[in-house]
């Protein structure tokens, strides 16, 4: 692991923070093993280690300690006599909570929201990246900030006294909504800047990848489309949205775009503020939803991956699940698109796939021009795949049966704009087509 500023500190090859977790399984369920696993992955990446881990089952949390008062002395025992001082808890905890399990425990508290915000911004390598976090950060320390000014009492007390906590707790506050709109104003206009680029490709088919974070789709998307993406083996590697022009074997070409990783229990305030991040997915005509074939728990990920979809409105779009990482000795049977992003192992299916849905997408028609040009010939070849081109030779008349890219009206009026007679007649979809049923 690199130098590089983590919430628990700059971190080197040497030196990992010792942290005790704290999981607790609520209304009568069992203890989450697979969601221990993932929280030690999540300290791991935030630049901690886990020492010592106590587990709870409760019907419900605690008001004041989340785990009632008595299991939070017991874990400050247990921080006490392992010499530690970071307390991370596998859930969400609400201000109150936090001030008092750092009272009580004299150790700091981190919940799973904190966690997640603390690796997306070690993770961050670009301005927009970095923008989005800091707002996402400030967004959850703002209703926090009271219990940060706890050990600076008032002077005096009645009308007209004002201690220095809350007299600072003011100041802290105003500066915060201050950089929260300082924020949000670069980011519109980053955003405008990313709108007219993605403008520029109106009209390409375009497909996201979606999936449970370090499933690989960084991976995935370097071996589809050549490209040389950062991809590792850790939780959200990935956070900024990254498109590439992937060539299709019969002609013409989609756009394919990688995404910020969705985890189970996904802070709020991340979706908010990486939301414009997330609108690649939402203006996408196909999702492939990528899942790791080698997870034991790949089927609640993947529940998770779709249920995330629904809330940022994507859930209607048309979507298939991708086995990723079938080179794997753990790798267990799955569906019909089982890949590799390593060795390539399955890709040319999943490439001829894309297509056929880009062939679906693409309105389908059967052009006839008396006096077919040059240039309407290149127009009409470029805009759409051409599936037949027949010329009568005494006439000089051409009939064609093609695919557009942007619709009927788009050829209508380029025709019009030509001094050649012609006519139109819509076909139905490209898979009808295919069996020959027009």
């Amino acid at each position: 692991m690199s130098n590089h500023q983590t919430l628990f500190r700059t971190v080197t090859n040497e030196v990992l923070e010792r942290v005790l977790l704290v999981s607790v399984a609520l209304h009568g369920k069992d203890i989450d093993t697979s969601g221990i696993l993932e929280m030690t992955r999540l300290v791991e990446s935030a630049g901690g280690e886990i020492v010592h881990k106590i587990s709870q089952k409760r019907n419900r949390p605690d008001g004041g300690f989340f785990v009632g008062k008595g299991k939070a002395e017991q874990i400050a025992a247990d921080a006490e006599n392992l010499g530690l001082t970071t307390i991370v808890f596998n859930h969400n905890l609400s201000p109150g909570q936090v001030n008092r399990l750092e009272e009580t425990t004299k150790c700091k508290i981190i919940d799973r929201t904190e966690l997640i915000l603390a690796i997306f911004a070690v993770q961050a390598r670009t301005p927009q990246a970095k923008l989005r976090i800091e707002l996402a950060q400030l967004g959850y320390m703002l209703p926090r900030l009271s219990g940060m000014w706890h050990h600076l009492d008032r002077l005096g007390a009645g009308i007209g006294t004002r201690g220095p906590g809350e007299t600072q707790l003011e100041v802290d506050r105003r500066r915060a909504r201050a950089r929260m709109a300082t924020l949000e104003r670069k980011l519109d206009s980053l955003d405008a800047g990313a709108k007219v680029r993605h403008s520029r490709r109106e009209g390409m088919f375009s497909v996201a990848l979606a999936g449970y974070t370090n499933a690989g789709k960084s991976t995935l998307l370097n071996k589809l489309c050549g490209a040389d993406v950062h991809s590792e083996d850790r939780l959200f590697a990935t956070l900024d949205t990254t498109s590439r022009r992937l060539e299709l074997p019969e002609g013409g070409s989609v756009i394919v775009s990688d995404t910020v990783g969705f985890i189970e229990k996904l802070p709020k305030s991340l979706l908010s503020s990486f939301r414009s991040t997330l609108d690649v997915v939402c203006e996408a005509d196909l999702i492939l939803l990528v899942a790791d074939t080698a997870d034991p728990d790949k089927l609640v990920k993947l529940s998770t991956v779709t249920e995330t979809l629904e809330k940022i409105d994507a859930g209607s779009i048309d979507r298939v699940t991708v086995w990723n990482k079938c080179d794997l000795t753990e790798a267990s049977g799955s569906g019909e698109l089982s890949v590799s992003g390593i060795t390539g192992e399955g890709i040319e299916q999943l490439v001829h796939f894309i297509q056929t849905k880009r062939r679906e997408a693409l309105a389908w028609c059967r052009v006839t021009i008396n006096i077919c040009s040059g240039d309407l010939d290149y127009w009409i070849r470029t805009n759409s795949i051409v599936d037949s081109f027949v010329r009568d030779d005494n006439t000089g008349a051409v009939e064609i049966v093609c695919g557009l890219y942007l619709g009927l009206n788009h050829l209508k009026k380029k025709l019009g704009s030509s001094s050649s007679s012609w006519n139109v007649e819509s076909l139905p979809a490209y898979c009808e087509f295919e069996r020959g049923t027009i």
